[in-house]
Formats: structure tokens, C-alpha cells, sequence
């Protein structure tokens, strides 16, 4: 797997401001158009909240960062979508998703030990020694908020962990092959408050080095986790912008009244 053209030693090539660039992006389930013409900027190492109703097309767009779609076989796109400049139409799907870490809704880890399930992507990867491992698991879970937790308990199924902390688990599984992006569908809509608060958190320690994309219908953590918003309806990006500015001067109607509750 040739993951050279994904390193960080190009970053000069593009807009270094920028980690993900969409360009008159549209994407079709068969028949039906999902996403409409989306121009969007994501900014590097900030976290990047997508929210509107459900059916929206947020989840949508979030997913095709690390290309899911092409398990759809009945999708097509037109436009592009570039990571650090690079179109990631034209990467290998394995290389781009080593770099474009992905957190879903439920927390899934996989059933085999704590330890295996944050070396399962290092391993895809290269051969991994056990003092290699052993920092890969501590810094992951650390960064997770998990070590202190599980640190004893790193070769028990990491299914017998509570629901919050497999979902810290799947954030420090996701962690674990360095990636330079970290998409997060609804992370914390399973998880109870306490769990939800620390996950939170996690995402605004974790955006200071990373690109952090969450989708969320919880308006209140976009105005809590996010530098940046951007709204979707119908397969639309209505308006984007900073989070304060979104929330307290939407510039457009159909904003006004979602964020307001009058929609639709």
C-alpha cells in the first residue's frame, strides 16, 4: 500500500489552512441525488460541525471523506474532493482511510481484547514489535481518556467495557494509525450525559492537532465542540461559517428557522 502521497511532507502544496477542499460535489444513490453542488472548506486542526434534519445529506458528504460510499454500488459523484491537495478519487482507498480516522454513532469495537483492537489498524499497516505496541496502546488510550481505566485490563474483549467507554475505545482505535483527519458520525447520540461530556471534550483536545468533522442533531454540542458549522438541508449546504456567527446571526431564512425551531 503506497501511502507517500498522503504524508505530511507535501502539505506545502496546498492551502495550508485547509485540510479538506469540496468543489461542486454531487452524489447520486441511483436515481436519487443526495448531495447538490457542495463547496465547502474544511479548516486543518479545527472541528468542523455538520448539522440540519435528518435526510439532510450531512452523513452523507461526512462518509465520502474516506470513501464508504464505494460499498454503495449504486452511487456516482461528479465534482471533487481534495485531502492536502490530493484528490481522493484518485488515492487507494486503504491509504486515504489510514489518514481519515472514522468514529460511528454506535460504538463498535471489535470482539477481541482492548490490546487488539488499537493495534488492528498498525498491524494492517506494517509488522508492529511489543514495545511498539505497548506505546501505541498507552498513547491512544491516554489521549482517549481511557488509560487510567483499562490499564489493567488491556487483554480482556474490550465488549465488556461500558457504552461510553467502548466509544472512547473506538476513538483510540481510530487514533492509533496517526490519522490527520477524524470523522465522528453522531459519536455521542448512544451515550449517556457524563459519557457524552467527556467525549466532548475529547474532541476539543483532539482538534488542536487533528481535523476534527462531527455530525451532530445536537445543536447545543455544535456550539460547544465547533469552530466551524455548516448547515444542510435537502441535499443543500444552505450556509457555513463560524460557529458563533452561524448560531447568532444566521444569514439565511431556512438557518433562522432551524436553529430557531420553526422549521419545517
Amino acid at each position: 500500500m503506497d501511502t507517500s502521497n498522503l504524508s505530511g511532507s507535501h502539505r506545502g502544496i496546498a492551502d495550508a489552512e485547509t485540510a479538506i477542499s469540496i468543489r461542486d460535489f454531487n452524489l447520486w444513490y441511483g436515481d436519487f441525488q443526495a448531495l447538490k453542488g457542495i463547496n465547502l472548506e474544511i479548516p486543518r486542526n479545527r472541528a468542523t460541525a455538520f448539522i440540519g434534519p435528518s435526510g439532510c445529506g450531512k452523513s452523507t458528504l461526512l462518509r465520502t471523506f474516506n470513501r464508504m460510499c464505494d460499498f454503495v454500488e449504486s452511487v456516482r459523484t461528479e465534482g471533487t474532493i481534495e485531502f492536502d491537495g490530493k484528490d481522493i478519487f484518485q488515492m487507494d482507498a486503504n491509504a486515504l482511510r489510514v489518514y481519515v480516522g472514522m468514529v460511528f454513532q454506535h460504538p463498535n469495537p471489535f470482539p477481541m481484547s482492548i490490546r487488539e483492537n488499537i493495534l488492528y489498524g498498525p498491524r494492517r499497516q506494517r509488522r508492529v514489535s511489543k514495545a511498539e505496541g505497548d506505546e501505541i496502546c498507552e498513547r491512544c488510550l491516554t489521549r482517549a481518556a481511557l488509560w487510567d481505566e483499562v490499564k489493567d485490563k488491556l487483554d480482556k474483549s474490550g465488549l465488556g467495557l461500558s457504552g461510553g467507554q467502548q466509544q472512547r475505545l473506538c476513538i483510540a482505535r481510530a487514533l492509533a494509525t496517526d490519522p490527520e483527519i477524524l470523522l465522528m458520525d453522531e459519536p455521542t447520540s448512544a451515550l449517556d450525559p457524563i459519557s457524552t461530556s467527556m467525549v466532548e471534550q475529547l474532541m476539543g483536545e483532539l482538534a488542536v492537532d487533528h481535523t476534527v468533522v462531527v455530525v451532530t442533531h445536537n445543536m447545543q454540542q455544535a456550539t460547544r465542540v465547533a469552530d466551524k458549522t455548516a448547515f444542510f438541508y435537502l441535499g443543500e449546504l444552505v450556509e457555513e461559517g463560524p460557529t458563533r456567527e452561524l448560531f447568532g446571526n444566521p444569514r439565511q431564512q431556512r438557518t433562522q428557522e432551524y436553529l430557531s425551531g420553526r422549521f419545517s
